[in-house]
C-alpha cells in the first residue's frame, strides 16, 4: 500500500479539539494532516440550513473563560459574529415554571413539591468528601425531596442510567452545589439567582454554531474531508481511510473521536484495547423543528428542562432565542433532545418529540410545524459508571504507549464544554510539538 504522504502528526476528527490541535501543531512547525469523516468539519458543532431554518446538532453554547480559547476564537471569527446572551432557562413541573437551578428556586415549585423538598433537606451542608455514587451525593447535599422531584428523574432520563450506577467525577462546575441555607432561603422567597457556569454565553448572530468550526477550519492549512479512518496501524505507523488512502506519521496520532471507536481502529489489537466494550454512552436524537409559531407563554425562555416522566425529552431549546436569524421572520427554530436506546426507530423518536411539544403547551399540534430535521448522536453523553474511570485510564495509557494522544470530550471520555475541547486540542498539540501554548 502506497502512502499518500508522510506527516509528523496525523489528527483524526475535525471537531473543535481536532481543529485547534491542527492549528497549534502547524504553528509549531509540524507537518500535519487533519482527517475529517464528514464533508464539512466541525463534528457536533456543524449546523444545517433547512427550508429557511438553521439547526445545530443540539444546543451548543460557548463559554469563554480561558485566555487561550478566547484568543483563538477572536482570531478565527470577528467580534460582530457573536451575540452575548444572559441565560434564561427554566424547569417545568406540575404545570408551573421554576427558574434554573431548581434547588435554589423551590419557592416557584408546586406547594406539595416545595414542602417535600424542605422536609427532606439535610440538617446542614456536609463537608466535601468522596461519595460512593451520584445517588449518595444527591441525598447528602440536596436531600431526597429534591432528588425525587428533579435530580433523580432528570439525570436518569438524560444519562439512561440509574443515579446509583453513576460516580460523581463529572460534576465539577456543571451541577450547582449550594449550601442548605441557600436552598432553604430559595424555598421561602421568590427571587431569581444568576448562578452557574452558564449564566451567560456566546452564540453566533448568524449561521449557527458552525460559525465557530468554520472559523477554526479557516486557520488549518491541511484539512482533508470525507476521510473516515478505518485503521490506525501503530506498527507500520500508518492511518488508513475508508477510501483506501493511507497517511503515514513520524511522531504521533492525535485522536479526537470517541474512545471506544479509536480503540477498535488500532492495530495490532490488545486485551487492553478490548476493554473499550466496558465504556458506555447514551444515544441522543436532537429533533430539530421549524415552527410556524410557538405559544407566546414560552417567548422568553431559551431552554426548558423536563424532569417529569410524562415527557420523553429531557430538554427543549429555542435556537431563535439565541439568534433571530436561526428562523424566518415570525417563526421559531427549536430543538427537542431525547435520549433513547440505540435501536429506537427515528420516526418513533420524532413523534415523541412532537407529542412532548404539545404536552408542554409550546404548540397546539403538528399543523404548527413547518419542517422536521432530526440529528442522531450515537455518543452524546458519557455514562460515568464505576467502570468508566479505571477503563478510561488503562485505555489512555495503552494509546499513549503507542504514540496516540487523545484530545476533546469524547476521546478523553468525559463531560466537558466546547471551550474545554479547544483548550485541550491546543494543549495536546503543544505538548507533542514541544511548544508552549500561551
Amino acid at each position: 500500500m502506497t502512502r499518500d504522504s508522510d506527516f509528523d502528526i496525523v489528527i483524526v476528527g475535525g471537531g473543535p479539539a481536532g481543529l485547534s490541535a491542527a492549528i497549534a501543531a502547524e504553528r509549531a512547525g509540524k507537518e500535519v494532516v487533519l482527517l475529517e469523516a464528514e464533508a464539512t468539519p466541525g463534528g457536533l458543532t456543524r449546523s444545517f440550513e433547512v427550508d429557511g431554518y438553521t439547526f445545530d446538532c443540539s444546543g451548543h453554547l460557548l463559554h469563554l473563560k480561558d485566555d487561550r480559547a478566547l484568543s483563538l476564537v477572536e482570531e478565527a471569527t470577528p467580534p460582530e459574529a457573536w451575540n452575548r446572551i444572559a441565560r434564561n432557562s427554566v424547569i417545568t413541573m406540575g404545570g408551573q415554571i421554576v427558574p434554573y437551578p431548581f434547588q435554589l428556586h423551590l419557592a416557584y415549585a408546586p406547594e406539595d413539591v416545595r414542602q417535600d423538598c424542605l422536609a427532606n433537606l439535610p440538617a446542614q451542608t456536609p463537608e466535601r468528601r468522596g461519595y460512593a455514587s451520584f445517588a449518595e451525593w444527591i441525598s447528602a447535599n440536596l436531600g431526597d425531596g429534591i432528588g425525587r422531584h428533579f435530580m433523580v428523574p432528570y439525570n436518569e432520563k438524560l444519562s439512561t442510567a440509574k443515579v446509583g450506577e453513576l460516580t460523581t467525577e463529572w460534576l465539577g462546575r456543571f451541577v450547582p452545589q449550594p449550601s442548605v441555607e441557600d436552598i432553604r432561603r430559595g424555598a421561602e422567597e421568590k427571587r431569581e439567582l444568576d448562578t452557574g457556569y452558564n449564566r451567560s454565553f456566546l452564540y453566533p448572530a448568524k449561521h449557527g454554531i458552525a460559525t465557530l468550526s468554520g472559523g477554526l477550519a479557516s486557520l488549518v492549512g491541511n484539512l482533508a474531508t470525507e476521510k473516515r479512518v478505518v485503521e490506525i496501524d501503530t506498527t507500520a505507523r500508518r492511518v488508513v481511510c475508508e477510501d483506501g488512502s493511507p497517511y503515514g506519521y513520524r511522531e504521533a496520532v492525535i485522536s479526537t473521536i470517541p474512545l471506544p471507536v479509536v480503540a477498535g481502529l488500532v492495530k495490532p489489537a490488545t486485551d487492553v484495547l478490548g476493554e473499550a466494550d466496558k465504556l458506555r454512552a447514551n444515544c441522543v436524537t436532537c429533533v430539530n423543528l421549524g415552527l410556524k409559531s410557538a405559544n407566546p407563554e414560552f417567548s422568553q425562555y431559551q431552554w426548558i428542562y423536563l424532569p417529569e416522566e410524562k415527557f420523553h425529552a429531557y430538554r427543549v431549546g429555542f435556537y431563535s432565542r439565541f439568534a433571530e436569524a436561526m428562523a424566518p421572520p415570525g417563526r421559531e427554530s427549536v430543538y427537542v433532545e431525547i435520549a433513547h436506546p440505540a435501536e429506537e426507530p427515528e420516526e418513533k423518536v420524532v413523534q415523541q418529540a412532537i407529542a412532548d411539544m404539545v404536552k408542554l403547551g409550546a404548540i397546539d399540534g403538528e399543523a404548527d410545524i413547518d419542517t422536521v430535521f432530526p440529528v442522531r448522536i450515537d455518543y452524546a453523553y458519557v455514562i460515568h459508571d464505576h467502570d468508566a474511570g479505571p477503563t478510561r485510564k488503562r485505555l489512555h495509557a495503552e494509546l499513549a504507549s503507542r504514540d496516540i494522544a487523545v484530545a476533546g470530550r469524547y476521546a478523553r471520555w468525559e463531560y466537558s464544554a466546547m471551550e474545554d475541547a479547544i483548550v485541550d486540542g491546543l494543549q495536546v498539540a503543544g505538548e507533542l510539538s514541544g511548544a508552549a501554548v500561551a
